[in-house]
C-alpha cells in the first residue's frame, strides 16, 4: 500500500464514519420525535427502546453511507485539482476505483461481522420492551428462553404446545393432531405435558381420541405415557416465535429449510433472507456508482451536490427495492430475483457510465 493509497483509504474512512453516525443519528432521531409524543410511553422505556434501534438504522445506511463518502471525497478532490493532478501524473481511474471497492469491500465486511450477531440480540430485547417489559423482565425473559402458546407442524402431524421450557425440555399443555390426505383430522392427542429424555419425546396423562373415517362415533383412550409421537428435538423449538429480524442469516437460512421440509410457505422469509444477503454486497455497487458520476478531474462537482446526488440515487433506489420485494412477496416473481433486482440495475447503470469514462 503505497502513499496515494493510504490518503485515499483515510479520506474515504472519515467521511463513511461521519456519514454513518450522522445520518443514522438523524433517523433515529426524527423518528423518535415523531413518534414519543403520541405512544404513551414512560420517557425511560423510550429512551432504552430507541437506543436499540440504533444499530438496525446503522446497518441500514451502510450503503448510504458508502455513496455520500464516495461522492464527497471526490467532489471534494475535483475542487482541489487533485484528481487532475493524478491523471497527470499517470494515474489511470482503474487504480483509484480498485482503492475505493477494495476499501468499501472491506469496509461492508466488517459492519456484516458485527451486526450480524449483534442485531437479532438487539431487536430481541426492543420487541420485548415494546410489549411492555421493563429491562430486568426483558433481560429474565431472553435468559429463561421460554415459547409459550404456539403451533408446530411436522409432516402430518400438527400441534399446539403451551409452553416450551429449554431449560427442563419439557412441552405443556399439547394438543396434538393427525391429518389425513385430503387435511381431515384422523385422530387427537391431549396431553398434560411432554418430557424429551433419551432422545425421544414423553407424553404424561395423555388422552386419545380416533376419528374412524368408516364409523361417525369417535373412540378415546387414556394413556400413563405415549412415545414415539413427536419427533422433532427440543432446539427446533428455539426459534419457532422468533421474527427473521431476531435471527442471524445462517439462522434465518436453517429455520426456512427447515420450515419447508415440514409444508410451510416461506415465501416472505426467502425475500426477507435473500434482501439481507442483498444488502451485503449493496455498497459495493453503490460505491460504483458514486464513482461511475463523481469520478470527473473538472471542477463541476461540489459537497453540495454530491449530497443531493447521493439522496437522489438512494431515493429511486428505495422505490425500486420496495415494489421489486413487493412483488417477490406477492409470489409473482422468485424471491431472490426480488431482492437482487435493484442491485442488479444500479450494477447495470454504474458499469456502462464506467466504462464510458
Amino acid at each position: 500500500m503505497d502513499t496515494l493509497d493510504k490518503y485515499l483509504i483515510r479520506e474515504l474512512v472519515i467521511y463513511f464514519v461521519l456519514v454513518l453516525i450522522g445520518i443514522s443519528a438523524l433517523a433515529v432521531g426524527i423518528d423518535f420525535l415523531s413518534k414519543f409524543w403520541s405512544s404513551g410511553i414512560p420517557f425511560g422505556r423510550a429512551m432504552e427502546i430507541y437506543l436499540y434501534k440504533i444499530p438496525k438504522a446503522t446497518q441500514q445506511f451502510v450503503p448510504v453511507a458508502a455513496l455520500m463518502a464516495t461522492l464527497l471525497v471526490l467532489s471534494t478532490m475535483a475542487r482541489s485539482n487533485e484528481i487532475l493532478a493524478l491523471y497527470a501524473s499517470g494515474v489511470s481511474p482503474v487504480r483509484i476505483v480498485s482503492t475505493f471497492v477494495a476499501a468499501i469491500a472491506t469496509l461492508s465486511t466488517i459492519t456484516f461481522l458485527v451486526f450480524d450477531p449483534l442485531l437479532p440480540l438487539f431487536e430481541q430485547k426492543r420487541n420485548q420492551l415494546e410489549a411492555g417489559k421493563t429491562g430486568a423482565e426483558a433481560a429474565k425473559f431472553q435468559a429463561d428462553g421460554s415459547r409459550y402458546g404456539f403451533w408446530y407442524r411436522s409432516n402430518d402431524l400438527i400441534y399446539h404446545v403451551g409452553t416450551f421450557n429449554p431449560k427442563t425440555n419439557t412441552l405443556q399443555d399439547l394438543d396434538l393432531y393427525f391429518l389425513g390426505p385430503d387435511f381431515q383430522i384422523l385422530k387427537k392427542i391431549r396431553a398434560k405435558e411432554a418430557r424429551f429424555e433419551s432422545g425421544d419425546w414423553r407424553l404424561v396423562d395423555a388422552v386419545m381420541v380416533e376419528y374412524p373415517l368408516d364409523n361417525p362415533f369417535p373412540r378415546s383412550e387414556s394413556f400413563t405415557e405415549l412415545k414415539n409421537i413427536i419427533h422433532e428435538n427440543p432446539g427446533d423449538y428455539q426459534t419457532v416465535e422468533v421474527e427473521e429480524t431476531t435471527m442471524r442469516l445462517r439462522e434465518l437460512r436453517k429455520f426456512i429449510e427447515r420450515s419447508h421440509r415440514y409444508g410451510v410457505d416461506m415465501t416472505l422469509q426467502r425475500v426477507s433472507y435473500h434482501e439481507r444477503v442483498a444488502h451485503v454486497f449493496s455498497p459495493l455497487i453503490f460505491v460504483l456508482l458514486g464513482l461511475s458520476f463523481s469520478l470527473s478531474p473538472f471542477k463541476n462537482q461540489s459537497p453540495a451536490k454530491g449530497v443531493a446526488l447521493s439522496f437522489l440515487l438512494v431515493f429511486v433506489y428505495l422505490i425500486m427495492s420496495k415494489m421489486s420485494l413487493s412483488v417477490g412477496r406477492g409470489g409473482r416473481i422468485p424471491p431472490m430475483v426480488a431482492a437482487w433486482l435493484p442491485n442488479m440495475l444500479f450494477l447495470g447503470l454504474a458499469g456502462v457510465k464506467l466504462v464510458k469514462k
